[in-house]
């Protein structure tokens, strides 16, 4: 398998298949396990269309979160369960499509190593190519018989929804690169508490405009991402140690556990105490 970046996609000659396309309402459930002990048989792509925080875990890399909006890419063998932080009670809350990206060679393509939010704040056209081909998926082509699907439409259909989700991808990428350096030393210093001053000084950029360039890449402010690191980072620890709670907290980078634990209950559901004990059982 070789892994081709959504924003590089359009530059290679590929062809695919859809297996299926459906949409959700997650209502009536709070948990997706079906893979989580057996690989997925194909990639997906997963958008996020009401205010429902997704949370996928991997089995063997950093739990992954997915709001409205985001585009998740699932690669074909992986294993992972998915768990949904609130229910907002929408018809659709979410669009899957099953499918497999092949190049001209006949090997299989993925668009990350693992699952990942390939592109962020996609707006309503996003979700409107996403039900026209929901829709083109599933109409009788008209041919004898009937309820044959219309393969050319909607591979012409997919196309465009790719297109569509790159061009917001390498909208992003753009804000990236003039932050770059400033992001990589914040990425690698989760843990500490340097001020925001410290990475916009090394882009040679104000505060104020580091801070516009970082929420356009990322879709979030510089502390809240700083925060989702130290979260998934705690999550891990508490399943996989025994260390104490505020020891994680401190460890993470909060020397404040009150403040630790009122953060991972408003992201995971549960206060690291009893998130721990859910993961034991």
């Amino acid at each position: 398998m070789k892994t081709v970046p959504i924003t590089e996609l359009r530059y290679h000659d590929i062809d695919f298949e859809i297996f299926d396309i459906f949409t959700e309402s997650w209502m009536q459930r709070s948990e997706f396990s079906l893979y989580e002990s057996k690989p997925r048989p194909f990639s997906a792509l997963f958008f996020v269309s009401a205010d429902i925080e997704f949370v996928f875990r991997p089995k063997d890399s950093a739990p992954v979160s997915a709001r409205r909006g985001d585009v998740v890419f699932i690669p074909e063998g992986s294993l992972y369960s998915v768990k949904v932080k609130e229910k907002a009670g929408k018809r659709v809350d979410t669009y899957t499509v099953n499918f497999r990206i092949s190049d001209n060679e006949k090997d299989s393509l993925m668009l990350s190593d693992g699952i990942s939010v390939i592109a962020s704040r996609q707006d309503s056209l996003t979700e409107l190519k996403l039900r026209s081909l929901f829709d083109i998926f599933y109409r009788s082509d008209g041919t004898a018989g009937g309820g044959g699907r219309n393969l050319a439409r909607t591979k012409g259909e997919f196309f465009l929804l790719l297109d569509l989700i790159s061009e917001s991808a390498s909208q992003c990428i753009d804000y990236y690169y003039p932050i770059r350096r400033g992001v990589e030393a914040f990425s690698a210093e989760w843990n500490l508490n340097e001020k925001i001053e410290k990475y916009a000084s090394l882009c040679a950029m104000s505060e104020t405009y580091f801070y516009r360039c970082f929420r356009k890449w990322s879709g979030v402010s510089p502390i809240e991402y700083r925060n989702s690191l130290r979260l998934s980072s705690a999550e891990s620890m508490l399943r996989c140690t025994d260390m104490k709670i505020g020891e994680i907290a401190e460890a993470v980078g909060f020397p404040d556990a009150f403040y630790f634990s009122r953060l991972f209950y408003e992201r995971y559901g549960a206060s690291p105490r009893n998130y721990r004990k859910q993961m034991q059982t």
